[in-house]
Protein backbone atom coordinates (compact mmCIF):
# COMPACT_ATOMS: atom_id res chain seq x y z
CA UNK A 1 0.00 0.00 0.00
CA UNK A 2 1.31 3.41 -1.00
CA UNK A 3 0.21 6.71 0.74
CA UNK A 4 0.91 10.06 -0.27
CA UNK A 5 -1.02 13.26 1.20
CA UNK A 6 -2.80 15.21 -0.86
CA UNK A 7 -1.18 18.18 -2.84
CA UNK A 8 -4.64 20.22 -2.27
CA UNK A 9 -6.39 19.19 0.73
CA UNK A 10 -3.56 17.20 2.83
CA UNK A 11 -6.12 14.18 2.89
CA UNK A 12 -4.41 11.03 2.84
CA UNK A 13 -4.34 9.00 -0.39
CA UNK A 14 -4.23 5.22 -0.21
CA UNK A 15 -3.35 2.88 -3.47
CA UNK A 16 -2.01 -0.78 -4.19
CA UNK A 17 1.34 -0.84 -4.98
CA UNK A 18 0.73 -1.30 -8.73
CA UNK A 19 -0.14 2.50 -9.15
CA UNK A 20 3.19 3.75 -8.04
CA UNK A 21 4.14 6.64 -10.35
CA UNK A 22 0.54 7.02 -11.22
CA UNK A 23 -2.23 9.75 -11.15
CA UNK A 24 -4.40 9.72 -8.85
CA UNK A 25 -7.57 11.48 -8.28
CA UNK A 26 -8.14 12.75 -4.45
CA UNK A 27 -11.61 11.44 -3.22
CA UNK A 28 -11.94 14.37 -0.88
CA UNK A 29 -11.24 17.26 -3.38
CA UNK A 30 -10.82 15.52 -6.38
CA UNK A 31 -7.26 17.03 -7.36
CA UNK A 32 -4.98 14.98 -9.99
CA UNK A 33 -1.94 13.99 -7.64
CA UNK A 34 0.78 12.10 -8.95
CA UNK A 35 1.32 8.92 -6.56
CA UNK A 36 5.51 8.36 -5.57
CA UNK A 37 7.64 6.07 -7.23
CA UNK A 38 8.74 2.15 -4.98
CA UNK A 39 11.79 3.63 -4.22
CA UNK A 40 10.20 7.22 -2.57
CA UNK A 41 7.31 5.51 -0.94
CA UNK A 42 8.79 5.49 2.60
CA UNK A 43 10.11 8.71 2.56
CA UNK A 44 6.33 9.61 1.71
CA UNK A 45 4.94 8.15 4.37
CA UNK A 46 7.88 9.09 7.16
CA UNK A 47 6.61 12.63 5.74
CA UNK A 48 3.34 11.79 6.82
CA UNK A 49 3.93 10.08 10.09
CA UNK A 50 5.60 13.19 10.83
CA UNK A 51 2.64 14.97 10.16
CA UNK A 52 -0.26 13.06 12.12
CA UNK A 53 2.26 14.02 15.43
CA UNK A 54 2.62 17.65 14.60
CA UNK A 55 6.40 17.51 14.06
CA UNK A 56 8.38 19.42 11.41
CA UNK A 57 8.35 17.64 7.75
CA UNK A 58 11.30 15.55 6.99
CA UNK A 59 11.40 17.71 3.50
CA UNK A 60 13.62 20.84 4.07
CA UNK A 61 16.69 22.30 5.66
CA UNK A 62 17.37 20.56 9.29
CA UNK A 63 15.92 21.84 12.34
CA UNK A 64 15.81 20.34 15.76
CA UNK A 65 12.75 18.61 16.50
CA UNK A 66 13.12 17.13 20.21
CA UNK A 67 16.24 17.07 22.76
CA UNK A 68 16.21 15.38 26.13
CA UNK A 69 18.46 15.12 28.76
CA UNK A 70 19.28 12.04 31.49
CA UNK A 71 16.25 12.37 34.33
CA UNK A 72 17.60 12.63 37.85
CA UNK A 73 14.87 12.30 40.42
CA UNK A 74 12.95 10.13 38.10
CA UNK A 75 15.32 8.01 37.19
CA UNK A 76 16.83 7.14 40.95
CA UNK A 77 13.67 8.69 42.97
CA UNK A 78 14.98 7.22 46.37
CA UNK A 79 18.96 8.00 46.16
CA UNK A 80 17.48 12.07 45.00
CA UNK A 81 15.40 11.89 47.84
CA UNK A 82 18.20 10.80 50.51
CA UNK A 83 20.44 13.36 49.01
CA UNK A 84 18.13 16.75 49.23
CA UNK A 85 17.19 14.84 52.82
CA UNK A 86 21.16 14.63 54.17
CA UNK A 87 21.76 18.41 52.62
CA UNK A 88 18.65 19.53 54.75
CA UNK A 89 19.52 17.71 57.86
CA UNK A 90 22.79 18.38 57.27
CA UNK A 91 21.93 22.44 57.27
CA UNK A 92 20.01 22.25 60.26
CA UNK A 93 22.18 20.22 62.46
CA UNK A 94 25.15 22.57 61.66
CA UNK A 95 23.01 25.68 62.01
CA UNK A 96 22.09 24.40 65.59
CA UNK A 97 25.47 23.79 66.24
CA UNK A 98 26.07 27.27 65.74
CA UNK A 99 23.27 28.77 67.96
CA UNK A 100 23.70 29.20 71.71
CA UNK A 101 26.89 28.46 73.89
CA UNK A 102 29.19 25.73 72.60
CA UNK A 103 29.24 22.37 74.03
CA UNK A 104 30.32 18.97 73.10
CA UNK A 105 27.17 18.25 71.32
CA UNK A 106 27.26 21.45 69.64
CA UNK A 107 30.50 20.61 68.13
CA UNK A 108 29.74 17.54 66.63
CA UNK A 109 26.20 18.31 65.14
CA UNK A 110 27.54 21.71 63.58
CA UNK A 111 31.12 19.46 62.67
CA UNK A 112 28.81 16.51 61.19
CA UNK A 113 26.09 18.29 60.08
CA UNK A 114 28.30 20.58 57.70
CA UNK A 115 30.41 17.38 56.70
CA UNK A 116 27.16 16.11 55.39
CA UNK A 117 25.61 18.73 53.79
CA UNK A 118 28.65 19.60 51.62
CA UNK A 119 29.01 15.36 50.65
CA UNK A 120 25.31 15.76 49.68
CA UNK A 121 25.85 18.97 47.61
CA UNK A 122 28.94 17.84 46.16
CA UNK A 123 26.82 14.36 45.13
CA UNK A 124 24.29 16.44 43.84
CA UNK A 125 26.15 18.54 42.28
CA UNK A 126 28.24 16.09 40.49
CA UNK A 127 25.16 13.66 39.47
CA UNK A 128 23.39 17.48 37.96
CA UNK A 129 26.85 17.68 35.80
CA UNK A 130 26.64 14.28 34.33
CA UNK A 131 23.04 14.85 33.50
CA UNK A 132 23.83 18.02 31.73
CA UNK A 133 27.02 16.88 29.97
CA UNK A 134 24.59 13.88 28.09
CA UNK A 135 22.20 14.62 25.52
CA UNK A 136 19.86 13.68 22.95
CA UNK A 137 19.46 15.77 20.08
CA UNK A 138 16.41 14.60 17.33
CA UNK A 139 16.35 16.60 14.48
CA UNK A 140 13.77 15.85 10.80
CA UNK A 141 17.16 14.49 9.72
CA UNK A 142 19.16 12.45 12.20
CA UNK A 143 19.83 11.94 15.47
CA UNK A 144 22.67 12.80 17.34
CA UNK A 145 24.10 12.04 20.93
CA UNK A 146 26.22 14.66 22.78
CA UNK A 147 28.40 13.54 25.77
CA UNK A 148 30.95 15.64 27.44
CA UNK A 149 30.67 19.68 29.08
CA UNK A 150 34.60 20.64 28.74
CA UNK A 151 35.48 17.53 26.32
CA UNK A 152 32.79 16.21 23.78
CA UNK A 153 31.83 13.52 22.05
CA UNK A 154 29.45 13.04 19.24
CA UNK A 155 27.60 10.57 17.83
CA UNK A 156 24.98 10.25 14.71
CA UNK A 157 22.58 8.11 13.19
CA UNK A 158 20.79 9.55 10.00
CA UNK A 159 17.06 8.59 10.11
CA UNK A 160 16.78 7.08 6.72
CA UNK A 161 19.86 3.84 8.30
CA UNK A 162 18.19 3.29 11.88
CA UNK A 163 17.41 -0.56 11.47
CA UNK A 164 16.23 -0.57 15.14
CA UNK A 165 15.27 1.56 18.10
CA UNK A 166 15.18 -0.16 21.93
CA UNK A 167 14.03 0.75 24.68
CA UNK A 168 14.65 -1.29 28.26
CA UNK A 169 12.87 -0.37 31.59
CA UNK A 170 12.75 -2.30 34.72
CA UNK A 171 9.19 -2.53 36.31
CA UNK A 172 10.26 0.53 38.34
CA UNK A 173 11.42 2.45 35.68
CA UNK A 174 8.13 1.65 33.49
CA UNK A 175 6.33 3.57 37.10
CA UNK A 176 8.52 6.55 36.70
CA UNK A 177 8.32 6.70 33.08
CA UNK A 178 12.27 6.04 32.15
CA UNK A 179 14.41 3.97 30.30
CA UNK A 180 17.31 3.07 28.31
CA UNK A 181 17.44 4.13 24.74
CA UNK A 182 19.31 2.31 21.62
CA UNK A 183 19.80 3.07 18.42
CA UNK A 184 21.44 0.29 15.50
CA UNK A 185 21.95 1.65 12.12
CA UNK A 186 22.06 -0.45 8.75
CA UNK A 187 25.98 0.45 8.63
CA UNK A 188 26.46 -0.75 12.04
CA UNK A 189 26.80 -4.02 14.15
CA UNK A 190 25.10 -3.76 17.48
CA UNK A 191 23.92 -0.85 19.40
CA UNK A 192 25.83 2.50 18.05
CA UNK A 193 23.51 4.40 20.43
CA UNK A 194 22.86 4.36 24.10
CA UNK A 195 21.98 6.63 26.54
CA UNK A 196 20.31 5.66 30.36
CA UNK A 197 18.03 7.59 32.22
CA UNK A 198 16.09 9.08 29.52
CA UNK A 199 12.57 10.36 30.41
CA UNK A 200 9.38 9.31 28.32
CA UNK A 201 11.34 6.84 26.17
CA UNK A 202 8.15 5.62 23.83
CA UNK A 203 7.63 9.18 23.35
CA UNK A 204 11.31 9.69 22.30
CA UNK A 205 11.10 6.80 20.36
CA UNK A 206 8.01 7.93 18.40
CA UNK A 207 9.43 11.11 17.03
CA UNK A 208 12.54 9.39 15.84
CA UNK A 209 10.29 6.57 14.00
CA UNK A 210 7.86 9.57 12.47
CA UNK A 211 11.19 9.96 10.62
CA UNK A 212 12.86 6.56 9.60
CA UNK A 213 11.46 4.22 7.35
CA UNK A 214 9.37 2.05 8.38
CA UNK A 215 8.22 -1.28 6.81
Amino acid sequence: MIRKPCDNCDRVIEVDDELAGAKVACEACGDINVMPAAGEAAAVAAGSRAAQLGLPPDEGPEQEVLKVRPAMLRARPLLFIGLVLLVVMGITGFAWGMYGMPNTVKTLAKFAGGIGAVVALGALGAWKMKALSAALEITNKRTVHRQGLLSKATSEVVHDNIRNVQVTQTFWQRLWNVGTLGLSSSGQDGIEIEISDIPRPERVREVIDAYRPLG
